[in-house]
């Protein structure tokens, strides 16, 4: 498999809107209490373009590690004083801690709704998941037990040895008990079933790739899909924050273990050339943890600025401006930092992506 222009595209455009909907959550929560907004932007860096929407300077940027939005309160002069009064009641530091708490935490709780709305669409409009997996051959390899016996791209494996496949690790396991020995696949060519025996390899392959889906029966209405939403939204946000704690707690280089936006594309490409409707489970995966990542106690993240928000409520009193915005800046530095080193990463590691199945998606056999 090759990267596709498309594919590319449509994993761009598609992280670019989860970012730009992460962002307005922060924009339209200060609108909604009357906070002036200087900059809304998406990506960091120089402006490819931009306009202006009444105060505001709406600009897409070109390094795509995020976005931000600018108040007004963090206009600065040459002598690096505000420019805007700070006793003016509309500036965001000088709201309540509540108002600030529901500015900060709006990106968050728009990325969670955005992954709802999402999966309620696609259980309505594609159906409910029945807890089993299609799987089907994309690509016949050359030279091997499949190809040997006449099994084609298309095909869709549903027994081995007679017992119902539900699953593609179930399939895989049951392969690996027939490693050299001849084995019973039942198929479904053209809408007809039929059985093929074939023999896998010293390493329980048969030498295809695979084309994994989700199995689905319709909704049976509504308040299923609305339940069904819900219930997947938890499941997500679990497994998720489950795969965050492996990568912190887990042996090994936390640089290895993760991915960069390039990665990001280029995994989004690989599943929108498997299925394009694919692409619905992603953006779902990719706007929880875009929450996540950014519920992290880190300086310049959400989490950041709600211990910031945390630590004034506890003082009764917020720490010295200096102090505060020294360690803003420090963390978006190290972000910035660790974002470009990524990039850099995924430059010498994506290309060899493209000669193996993503696991989520279309694991290998």
């Amino acid at each position: 498999m090759i990267a596709s222009f498309q594919g590319i595209l449509v994993t761009l455009l598609c992280l670019g809107v989860l970012i730009a909907i992460h962002e307005s959550g922060h924009f339209l929560a200060a609108k909604s209490i009357k906070v002036p907004v200087r900059q809304f932007a998406i990506g960091f860096g120089p402006r490819i373009f931009g306009f202006t929407w009444g105060e505001t300077e709406c600009r897409l940027n070109w390094i795509p590690l995020g976005g931000y939005c600018a108040f007004v309160d963090d206009e600065r002069g040459e002598d690096g004083e505000p420019l805007a009064d700070v006793s003016d009641e509309m500036l965001l530091r000088n709201r309540p801690i509540w108002q600030r708490t529901w500015v900060v935490s709006a990106g968050v709780i728009f990325n969670f709704v955005s992954a709802w709305l999402i999966l309620f669409g696609s259980n309505l409009g594609l159906g409910v998941p029945t807890g089993h997996q299609t799987v089907a051959i994309k690509d016949v390899l050359p030279n091997t037990a499949a190809a040997a016996v006449g099994l084609k791209a298309g095909d869709r494996i549903t027994a081995v040895e007679h017992q119902p496949v539900k699953d593609f690790m179930g399939f895989r396991g049951r392969l690996a008990d027939f490693k050299q020995k001849p084995v019973v696949i039942g198929i479904v060519r053209d809408g007809k079933p039929q059985d093929v025996t074939v023999t896998p390899d010293a390493k329980g392959l048969i030498g295809f790739k695979p084309s994994v889906g989700d199995e689905r029966r319709p909704v049976t209405g509504p308040i299923e899909a609305v339940t069904m939403a819900t219930t997947q939204q938890i499941e997500t946000t679990g497994m998720l924050c489950s795969a965050l704690y492996q990568l912190f707690t887990s042996p090994g280089s936390m640089m290895d273990k993760t991915g960069g936006p390039v990665q990001i594309v280029a995994m989004g490409d690989q599943i929108y050339q498997d299925d394009p409707w694919k692409l619905l489970t992603f953006a779902v995966l990719l706007s929880i943890e875009l929450a996540i990542i950014n519920l992290l106690p880190l300086p310049a993240l959400d989490g950041g600025h709600l211990v910031l928000l945390l630590l004034e409520k506890l003082r009764g009193r917020a720490l010295p401006r200096m102090i505060e915005e020294k360690i803003l800046v420090f963390g978006f530095v190290m972000i910035m930092g660790l974002g470009m080193l990524l990039i850099v990463k995924d430059i010498f590691t994506v290309p060899g992506m493209y000669h193996q199945p993503v696991p989520s998606a279309t694991p290998s056999k």
